[in-house]
């Protein structure tokens, strides 16, 4: 039984494991897609569900006006509509009634693989700029 454990503790290591660059048929290292940068709107959303999360006047000066708002109870959210990613925002009152962002959540506006939040996020950056 333990050492059943023990092969489930390796299994689970190895899943978590990254794989090796990949080669080209050159023999030399391909360079891997650019990550996108770290940004002012990426640092905001990442902050969703803190106890210092950005409040919905924050989201909105960094992002600007919302497409779609919706207000609930206590609750409201704010989703921005961009090229090929849509942007679902989440807030919830605290203590003091602030909106806070408590969720961040995106999602593809195609068919097609899911665009990361860092993904959305850099692409609500070009649309400001």
């Amino acid at each position: 039984m333990r050492s059943a454990a023990v092969l489930l503790a390796f299994i689970a290591l190895a899943a978590c494991a990254t794989a090796p660059p990949s080669v080209s048929p050159s023999g030399t290292q391909a360079a891997a897609a650019p990550a996108p940068a770290s940004s002012r709107t990426l640092q905001l959303l990442s902050a969703a569900g803190a106890d210092d999360a950005p409040t919905q006047a924050q989201i909105e000066r960094a992002l600007g006006e919302p497409d779609i708002v919706r207000r609930d109870g206590a609750g409201a959210a704010l989703t921005y509509r961009l090229d090929s990613c849509a942007l679902l925002l989440l807030f919830s009152a605290d203590q003091r009634n602030a909106m806070r962002l408590a969720e961040a959540h995106a999602s593809p506006r195609r068919t097609g693989d899911a665009p990361s939040l860092a993904q959305c996020a850099a692409e609500a950056d070009v649309r400001r700029s």
